[in-house]
């Protein structure tokens, strides 16, 4: 079917999918894609292909990331983007995968890079598969974060049997049966294992320029 570093970018990519044989397919979700698209802001080409399958233990899967124009963070300063940075890339592995109706989140560990300082960092991709012959382009966002240090557990210093920290819940609308809700956030330091995930509805995504597909399967 057709088709966020650690500033959390976002970004709209669209381009050519590689969809797997029958023969090739799992009873586990999935979602798929090799993308080759060029952004407004700087009309270099990049490359993203990615494949992820959940199972069990989360998902299984690989991302990668080329870049000519350079690597995404290039001046925490501000500033235009070197005319002559080296080609950028990054491959991670992916362990986790969500899919709501046309949507898809899934998220890793970068492994490899041509800038060192991005080994370790986490990385998310969110795609949406608006199928063949929509008027609905695909779209697909993405981010890289930095691993949370551990630290101090917030706790009332006059309350020690206070464990507030560590409880968890979700909000949702007791009137509206399919509101999925929302997460409580995990004010634990050290304990986050990824990017942060949000209700895959809340996503925006960019326009660039490109052509292709995305495929989820569920």
């Amino acid at each position: 079917m057709k088709t966020i570093a650690c500033a959390a970018i976002f970004a709209l990519f669209l381009g050519i999918a590689i969809t797997p044989s029958a023969s090739a397919r799992v009873s586990g979700p999935t979602a798929n894609g090799i993308y080759r698209f060029v952004m407004s802001d700087d009309n270099q080409s990049k490359t993203v292909e990615f494949n992820a399958t959940g199972d069990e233990r989360g998902a299984t899967g690989q991302m990668t990331y080329r870049d000519t124009s350079g690597a995404p963070e290039y001046d925490p300063d501000g500033g235009d983007r070197p005319k002559d940075a080296p080609e950028f890339y990054m491959t991670a592995d992916l362990d986790s995968l969500k899919i709501e109706n046309n949507r898809a989140v899934m998220g890793g560990t970068i492994r490899d890079s041509s800038i060192q300082s991005y080994i370790g960092r986490w990385v998310q991709l969110v795609v949406e598969d608006n199928g063949d012959g929509s008027e609905r382009a695909d779209r697909l966002a993405w981010c890289f974060c930095e691993p949370e240090p551990g630290g101090w557990v917030p706790v009332d210093a006059e309350d020690s049997r206070d464990d507030g920290a560590f409880m968890h819940w979700w909000a949702t609308d007791a009137e509206v049966r399919e509101d999925v809700g929302i997460e409580s956030a995990n004010i634990i330091p050290g304990t986050r294992r990824g990017c942060p995930a949000f209700v895959l509805s809340s996503y925006e995504f960019a326009e660039v320029t490109g052509e292709g597909q995305i495929e989820i399967q569920q």
